[in-house]
Parts: structure tokens; C-alpha cells; sequence
């Protein structure tokens, strides 16, 4: 067999200019389609805005018009949130393609796993040394950088159609503030509390973990998740069940987090002028979290509970509820 012949470097500069025409070609023709499919879908929300149905039925076809250009905003450039402004800017996040989406949303699984075990690790350390000031503030910048992270991942995911409650971004951005101020604090009072605190909330977050993935793996199933509500490697699990076995972890959980409020409380006047201040916000945090997650576990539990009675008793759906309400349940137990 000949060998094929080398390619002069006029031929190779002459094909490398093709192409990076055809490439320049491309990007102008997808940022032309890209501004004409953003502006038309602005006209279509604008004349939506006043207007009303004739019959049920253009009703219907007008509410599944709306559910369609949703899932199309998804892979449109749109306006970052304030965090994503401030870290890296007016910079496109979104994916344009489904794999890709897919893909970073498997990543933040896996980041988010990880780096939980190494909440595990670093509150371990504390716990067995005593507790030490310089581990215990490696555990504190390490939480300030991990949560820092997760909530940016979390921005692009929401830009890129994922669903996350509002509450779990509030808290995230709470939980920095709370483990800055406990960063630039030197009292050893509060250490071994924390650090028991941390091991605690990490392993009940790896269990909440394998929930998640499990449960979104039979949403999957049942045709009732969207691929960017795809976790990492989970298991088959009851949804309900489930969450009857983790819900007395997660409520001990927001008790030690309205404890360590009550303790910084009782803490405030020990501490020096200078830092009182610091810890009552701290206490003020733990509360807010505490109470936030409390009521936001009582949400979820009664929601999947309406949904678990629907499931068990096809009467029930048929006398007492419509396929809208069904429906909506169904949306809003995916958030969680």
C-alpha cells in the first residue's frame, strides 16, 4: 500500500483558513438565530400578558406552548444572577448542548460527594486533636470554600434547567456569611460543639445524598424527571419510605443547629466588645437555618404524603383530584 502523500504547508494553511471561515460563518449565523429566537419569544410573552383564552381548549394549547418555550429558554443565553455577575460576569453559562448540561450536572454530583466526605474528614481531625484551633479553622475557610462553589455550580445549573429550591440557594448564601464570621473568631468554647455539629450535618447530608440520587432515578423512570434533574450513581428507592427513614436524622439535625444558636447566645457575653457583635449574628444564623430547613422538611413531607395517598388510591385521585393538581404535585416534589 502507497503511503499517502504529505500535505504541503500551503495546503494545510489553505484548508486551516477554510475552515476557520466555515467555523467564523457558523458562530455569526448562530448569534443572528440566537437574538431572532430570544426576540420572538419576548413578543409571544408580551402579547400573552393580555391576553385571553376563547375556550378551554386554546387554553390548553396555549398552556402547552408556554411548558415548551420554557424548556426552549433553557439553551438560550439569558441574565446571570448577582453571584455569577460578581465572580465571572456578563459571561454566557449556559450550555448549548443537552450532553453538556448532562454532563456538568453529573459533576456537581460527584463535587458535591466529595468534597461532603471531606467535611467528614476535616471535623474528625478537630473532634481527635482536642479540639485544635489552626484544624479548626482549616475545617471553617475549607466550609467558606466549598459552599462558595457549590452555590456558583448551583447558578449555572438553574441557567442550564435544573430545578433547586429557593430556600437550599438562601441557605447556601447564609451558610457563608455563618461559617466567615465563625472563621475570623478565636474562641475554643464553641470549637468541639462545631465540629461535632459538622460531622454530624455531613453524614446526614451523604445519607440525603443517596436519597436524592435514588429518588430522581425513579422519577427518571416514571417519565417524571426532566436529564438535567439526573443525579450521580443511585439507587432504586421508594421515595416516600425513604424519607420517613431520614426525616427524625434531618429534624435532630435542625435541633443541634438551634442549639448551636442557643449556645452562641449564652457565649455573647464572654466574648470581647469587639467580637459580641459577631457572635450574635452567628446565633441569629444558626436560628435562620434552623427554622428555614424546619419548615421547609414539613413542606416536602406533606407534599410527598398528598403524593404517596394518590399513588395508593386510584379512587382518591378519581373523586378528589384533578390531573392539573396531580400534576402540579408532581412539579413541585421534583424541586426537592
Amino acid at each position: 500500500m502507497e503511503e499517502q502523500a504529505a500535505a504541503s504547508p500551503d495546503e494545510l494553511y489553505s484548508e486551516i483558513t477554510k475552515n476557520y471561515q466555515q467555523f467564523r460563518e457558523s458562530v455569526d449565523q448562530f448569534n443572528k438565530s440566537t437574538t431572532k429566537c430570544k426576540d420572538a419569544i419576548s413578543r409571544y410573552e408580551e402579547l400573552m400578558e393580555n391576553y385571553t383564552a376563547p375556550d378551554e381548549e386554546t387554553e390548553k394549547n396555549i398552556s402547552a406552548q408556554k411548558t415548551e418555550i420554557e424548556g426552549m429558554t433553557y439553551y438560550l443565553p439569558k441574565q446571570n444572577n448577582l453571584l455569577l455577575t460578581l465572580f465571572v460576569g456578563d459571561f454566557n453559562v449556559v450550555l448549548p448542548r443537552k450532553e453538556d448540561k448532562i454532563k456538568y450536572k453529573l459533576q456537581y454530583e460527584k463535587f458535591k460527594l466529595f468534597y461532603i466526605i471531606g467535611q467528614l474528614v476535616f471535623s474528625s481531625l478537630n473532634i481527635l486533636c482536642g479540639p485544635n484551633r489552626i484544624v479548626e479553622g482549616l475545617l471553617q475557610f475549607y466550609l467558606v470554600w466549598f459552599y462558595c462553589n457549590l452555590t456558583m455550580k448551583e447558578s449555572i445549573l438553574i441557567a442550564n434547567g435544573s430545578r433547586i429550591r429557593t430556600w437550599w440557594q438562601v441557605q447556601h448564601y447564609l451558610d457563608i456569611i455563618l461559617y466567615g464570621f465563625l472563621l475570623i473568631r478565636a474562641d475554643g468554647d464553641f470549637s468541639l460543639q462545631f465540629s461535632l455539629y459538622i460531622f454530624y450535618m455531613s453524614g446526614c447530608q451523604v445519607l440525603q445524598f443517596y436519597y436524592q440520587a435514588g429518588s430522581l432515578y425513579k422519577l427518571r423512570a416514571l417519565g417524571r424527571a426532566t436529564h438535567m434533574e439526573v443525579s450521580a450513581e443511585g439507587l432504586r428507592v421508594k421515595t416516600y419510605t425513604d424519607l420517613q427513614f431520614l426525616t427524625p436524622f434531618f429534624i435532630l439535625l435542625y435541633i443541634f443547629q438551634s442549639y448551636n444558636g442557643y449556645m452562641l447566645w449564652q457565649l455573647a457575653p464572654k466574648a470581647r466588645d469587639d467580637e459580641r457583635w459577631e457572635v450574635y449574628v452567628c446565633c441569629l444564623l444558626f436560628i435562620t437555618i434552623s427554622l428555614g430547613n424546619l419548615f421547609t422538611l414539613i413542606h416536602v413531607v406533606v407534599l410527598k404524603h398528598q403524593i404517596h395517598k394518590i399513588v395508593k388510591s386510584p379512587e382518591l385521585i378519581r373523586r378528589n383530584f384533578s390531573n392539573s393538581l396531580l400534576s402540579s404535585l408532581g412539579k413541585e416534589i421534583k424541586k426537592q
